[in-house]
């Protein structure tokens, strides 16, 4: 089987043209574009497991290609038997060419994993369309993780857009995101 070769810069460029075409922008300053792609994985009960806690950062590295930050807890919390310091969760912020890379692998290659996909919620968007968000269960979905995860985890993936504007849902469009078809 032949591996998925799509440019990352081409695809992304090929999008806001359309884009600008379709909305006869000549500003080309008002067109939308993703600033960032922000990756939140919650530890839970894998808080305290460094072990656990490593491995699933070597798997975040293998899918985004960027070391993750360990987010420590600020406060204790006695009912969530939380201490001051204890790391609760790994976030990647991903910009330029490697969310590019991330946005391809996602849509083409992980989201199509799914087992009885049938497409991503389009309402999943901000009150002002700034930001959009997916929920992932397991990371397994991910080919360059694989299925044999060790430890099941899942991730938020959190998009975000350069203006407020309901255009960034059609920019999504135009990036082969596989929203959900009302019918």
């Amino acid at each position: 089987m032949e591996a998925l070769k799509i440019n990352s810069v081409e695809y992304y460029q090929n999008a806001k043209n359309l884009l600008k075409d379709e909305n006869n922008d000549i500003n080309i300053f008002a067109i939308s574009d993703i600033t960032k792609i922000s990756i939140n994985i919650g530890l839970g009960k894998y808080k305290n497991d460094s072990k656990a806690r490593q491995e699933i950062e070597n798997y975040i590295i293998a899918a985004t290609g960027q070391k993750p930050k360990i987010v420590e807890s600020r406060l204790s919390i006695a009912g969530f038997k939380l201490r001051k310091g204890e790391p609760v969760g790994i976030v990647v912020t991903l910009r330029g060419k490697k969310m590019r890379d991330f946005l391809i692998n996602l849509v083409y290659l992980s989201l199509p994993r799914n087992r009885d996909f049938k497409g991503i919620k389009s309402t999943s968007f901000d009150s002002n369309y700034n930001s959009y968000s997916l929920g992932i269960e397991s990371a397994s979905i991910f080919p360059l993780i694989g299925f044999d995860l060790a430890i099941p985890f899942g991730m938020q993936i959190n998009i975000s857009f350069k203006n407020k504007d309901i255009k960034n849902k059609r920019f999504l469009e135009l990036l082969n995101f596989p929203f959900v078809k009302n019918n």
